[in-house]
């Protein structure tokens, strides 16, 4: 979340500042912290804003969600989004999906946990070599390739 999220908020921050004459400092410049300018610093305004602001408040964000849920209920968050379609398939994660589908063993005996495994590892194949799954963009848009 935090890189590809980072420049389109900053491009969404840039872009609303052009349009309201808004000041912008400039990213490669060496951010003050206060106002003094005399205090040298080898931070730059980029770096203050990304990980010093920016990647702050996604983990206090984290850190206030992860208190929200208890162990199970982030297993099957985190066992949904391996099913996820975005960036062709990119959290996949055959290991979540398995102990996801353990939090129900009257579903799933041990010969049908052998078989999902087996079916995990065929399906993944299929849906990254079929290009009708190269651009979705959430687990919605399967319904419409099947």
């Amino acid at each position: 979340m935090r890189e590809p999220k980072w420049e389109s908020l900053i491009n969404d921050a840039s872009s609303f500042c052009a349009k309201h004459g808004i000041v912008i400092p400039e990213m490669d410049k060496n951010y003050h912290l206060g106002k003094s300018k005399r205090r040298s610093s080898s931070v730059t305004y980029s770096h203050h804003l990304c990980v010093e602001v920016f990647n702050n408040v996604i983990d206090l964000q984290l850190s206030e969600l992860n208190s929200c849920f208890d162990a199970v209920n982030s297993n099957l968050l985190l066992g949904m989004a391996s099913l996820s379609p975005d960036n062709s398939f990119g959290n996949y994660d055959k290991e979540r999906i398995m102990k996801l589908a353990t939090l129900y063993p009257h579903e799933f005996s041990g010969s049908k946990l052998e078989d999902l495994s087996y079916e995990l590892d065929n399906y993944i194949l299929f849906v990254k070599e079929d290009n009708d799954f190269s651009n979705l963009k959430g687990l919605g848009d399967l319904f419409f390739c099947l």
